[in-house]
């Protein structure tokens, strides 16, 4: 977990993958690849909300080597924040 809040782009996991298509029209959409068959691509956009293409009008799709987690999070906490973020994160009894 330490790596992907510290590094976001080191390791994508596979389903996590950001896809950018750009269709016949010239409109780009981004997001997950929900779903997808023959005839269509689902993208999950970053809203949550789902995207359907028709492959037909797909002009490119290209896996993004970019996660949708925002880099430099931590970079404005300071040294107590981090500390106790990880101690948050390492604990195993909820919070009251």
């Amino acid at each position: 977990m330490v790596l992907n809040i510290v590094n976001p782009n080191a390791e994508i996991r596979e389903g996590y993958e950001l896809y950018q298509i750009l269709d016949l029209d010239g409109r780009v959409v981004s997001g997950f690849r929900f779903d997808q068959d023959q005839n269509v691509v689902v993208l999950r956009g970053s809203d949550g909300q789902n995207i359907t293409i028709k492959r037909d009008d797909i002009d490119e799709m290209v896996k993004q080597p970019k996660s949708l987690m925002p880099e430099g999070l931590l970079d404005k906490l300071t040294d107590q924040q981090l500390r106790d973020l990880f101690a948050f994160l390492r604990s195993s009894q909820p919070v009251h």
